[in-house]
């Protein structure tokens, strides 16, 4: 059986929990700006007075 604090440990000291973290990061914000193109992209023209 796999030592479960070993890995972490490798896991931390690769560097890869800042990658992971930059990754998901971008994804959301990506995500974010999809869904507001897509809320103001079907919007009614309104006249303005």
């Amino acid at each position: 059986m796999v030592n479960e604090r070993g890995l972490w440990e490798l896991f931390c000291r690769t560097g890869l929990p800042e990658a992971w973290l930059a990754i998901a990061g971008e994804r959301e914000k990506r995500s974010q700006q999809r869904e507001e193109l897509a809320k103001t992209a079907f919007q009614p023209k309104m006249k303005q007075v």
